[in-house]
């Protein structure tokens, strides 16, 4: 429960601190007076966004601080002790910080720890009242431990078919495109094997031709060379009779000995060299026909080279691609019907799941529509009807919707005789004010909470009505602490504790203000509730009244 609230320089607040109690908490005051900023700060303390706009004129930060006392339940949950004290402090460039028992805490961690121990009911929630999609939380909301194993199975199974649709749709689409190119492919495919392509075969070929194209010089190096090695020029039988000579003296001194052998060696250099260029002579020849196809075909190779934009290696890569781009063409069907069977089953695996949802819904619906129609008969809606309308959807992909396969309407009847209807149309204000309290009401003790906060809830409701209103409040604030920002005087009187919020003028600035009222002032503030302009004396006895019945 909220034990204390600490506001400072937020809006029209500069500075208040109020305590709070268990039991009933009803804040009132006239509307404009700051009751809504109240509610604004008190929704930092559970987790809502800053916004630098709320920090007070002419101030640098504003800064909201609130004192809680945790169920046993909250503590094992969150890891906190019995009492917290959360703070929340926003400056003018839009920094925020948490802190937790002077901790610095995220956001996402106060946020979940405070959806354990209390919710708060702004005006805007009534919309939830339009919006269907919501309507499949207020059922979950009835037990989240059943529904949360099979929405993450439900929602697993949903993105499995999806990557599965996406992959066929893109195959299917890549057949499309394939199969139109598929003429172009095969027509290239020929032409490049009708070349006979083979790696490294231009580049061979030019070094041949490149030879070729000096063969006369080559034979004429080859045979001077030749005759210059000659014996009888060169004198190379001398080479080997000096090294013979210096073998003779070689054990008389290791220079003759290493000299021998160079000369040796270098004898026989010389005579391989000899050798060598004789058997090059030897081999060398030239058939200007063969010399002539070999040009034809490198001109080839050069112009398929140039017409595809790629050497005669990377031709031989994209051949083999093309042949295997032609055969999934033509294997496409086994291929798509692949993808198919994988998108057919994963719809079936989700759509299944999907069902498992739904009928675990329909069995807390059926439990929900009973508690709803108990709430609104302590409400001053007797004859209710409730149904929970789930739509027969075809089973079919455009119904996996991201919270299930479910389309539902909850339909009311709050008169005898008459058949039930969508709520967003036939309830009235009033009537959707209690439908919210119901829901509320059901939600907050479910959930086991330990507060709950509703701003105005009980809008449109006047005469009986409000009474009973107010007296639903009241039997709820038994199990929890519930605070109401309320216009009715019925229900500030069922108030264990009420608090009168007012602006006044102080130091050229308007300050909203907040004061627990005594039993004296309480008269007077409802009896105001009670008046039109001034407050009359039937007015004062009226406020008694309600309040010694409360």
């Amino acid at each position: 429960m909220l034990l204390k609230l600490s506001v400072k320089d937020f809006a029209l607040i500069e500075d208040i601190d109020i305590d709070f109690h268990s039991g009933l908490s009803a804040l009132t005051g006239e509307t404009g007076a700051g009751k809504s900023i109240i509610l604004e700060a008190l929704e930092l303390l559970f987790g809502k966004r800053s916004d630098s706009q709320m920090i007070r004129h002419g101030k640098s930060q504003a800064r909201v601080f609130g004192m809680f006392k945790l169920s046993r339940k909250v503590q094992l949950i969150s890891g906190f002790p019995e009492t917290i004290e959360i703070s929340r402090t926003i400056d003018e460039n839009g920094r925020h910080t948490v802190r937790v028992n002077n901790e610095i805490q995220t956001l996402q961690k106060l946020r979940e720890t405070m959806q354990c121990v209390g919710s708060i009911h702004s005006q805007d929630d009534a919309m939830q009242l339009y919006d269907k999609d919501a309507y499949l939380k207020f059922i979950d909301d009835m037990d989240r431990k059943a529904i949360e194993p099979l929405y993450t199975n439900y929602l697993m199974n949903r993105s499995y078919f999806l990557d599965a649709k996406k992959a066929y749709e893109k195959g299917h689409l890549e057949k499309v495109q394939e199969e139109k190119q598929l003429d172009f492919f095969e027509f290239q495919l020929k032409e490049l094997k009708s070349y006979q392509l083979k790696q490294g075969e231009k580049e061979e070929l030019d070094e041949k031709i490149e030879k070729l194209k000096h063969f006369d010089k080559t034979v004429q190096a080859l045979k001077n060379t030749r005759e210059l090695l000659d014996s009888s020029n060169l004198q190379l039988d001398n080479l080997y009779e000096a090294s013979k000579q210096l073998k003779t003296i070689s054990f008389l001194d290791k220079v003759y000995e290493e000299n021998q052998e160079k000369l040796m060696d270098t004898y026989y250099e010389i005579d391989a060299i000899r050798s060598s260029i004789e058997d090059a002579l030897n081999m060398l020849d030239f058939d200007e026909s063969e010399f002539n196809l070999m040009q034809e075909r490198s001109h080839e190779l050069s112009k398929i080279e140039l017409k595809y934009k790629m050497t005669i290696d990377e031709l031989l890569v994209y051949q083999k691609d093309l042949e295997d781009k032609i055969l999934k063409v033509n294997n496409f069907d086994a291929y798509i019907e692949g993808l198919k069977k994988r998108m057919d089953d994963a719809f079936k695996k989700a759509f299944d799941s999907g069902e498992k949802l739904s009928q675990m819904r329909k069995i807390l619906a059926k439990v929900f529509e009973k508690k709803i129609v108990e709430e609104l008969k302590q409400m001053d809606l007797d004859k209710a009807e409730f149904k929970i309308n789930f739509e027969n959807l075809e089973a079919s992909p455009d119904i996996l919707f991201e919270n299930g396969i479910d389309r539902i309407d909850f339909e009311i009847s709050l008169n005898e005789g008459e058949p039930v209807k969508s709520l967003s149309k036939v309830a009235s204000g009033g009537e959707k004010s209690r439908f919210m309290l119901a829901l509320k009401t059901i939600h907050s003790l479910n959930e086991g909470l330990s507060i709950l906060v509703l701003d105005e809830i009980d809008t449109g409701v006047s005469g009986k009505t409000a009474a009973k209103v107010a007296q639903k409040m009241k039997e709820l604030s038994k199990d929890m602490q519930v605070i109401v920002i309320t216009h009715l005087p019925q229900v500030a009187a069922k108030a264990d504790y009420q608090y009168a919020i007012y602006k006044v003028f102080e130091n050229n600035r308007m300050v909203t203000k907040i004061d627990l009222l005594t039993e004296e002032a309480r008269i007077k503030q409802i009896g105001m509730m009670l008046s039109d302009d001034s407050l009359s004396s039937f007015a004062l006895e009226q406020a008694k009244m309600l309040l010694s019945n409360k």
